[in-house]
């Protein structure tokens, strides 16, 4: 069972990814999206290519926002992690 810290980490980085840009998101969007990221790293033992790699392509822009989104998600599904889109969808 999928801790609820995790789903919530989950909720975030999905959250946060869905902004056209990076520099869209404020610093402490970032630094936010960055500590998510770290908690859903660790509890679904995601690689770092998986994750902070990721992380690094979507930031120098190399893949847009979107693709990092769809990647996240991907992961988080294939973990059978249910997310609350209506939290996923939340505003700011």
């Amino acid at each position: 069972m999928i801790d609820d810290f995790i789903i919530h980490a989950c909720e975030q980085v999905l959250r946060f990814t869905g902004v056209n840009n990076w520099d869209d998101l404020t610093e402490d969007r970032k630094v936010q999206l960055g500590f998510n990221l770290g908690v859903v790293a660790l509890g679904l033992q995601l690689t770092k290519a998986e994750s902070f790699e990721s992380l690094t392509n979507a930031r120098q822009g190399n893949i847009s926002m979107q693709a990092f989104q769809e990647h996240l998600r991907s992961l988080i599904l294939s973990h059978d992690v249910k997310v609350d889109e209506t939290k996923v969808l939340r505003p700011f």
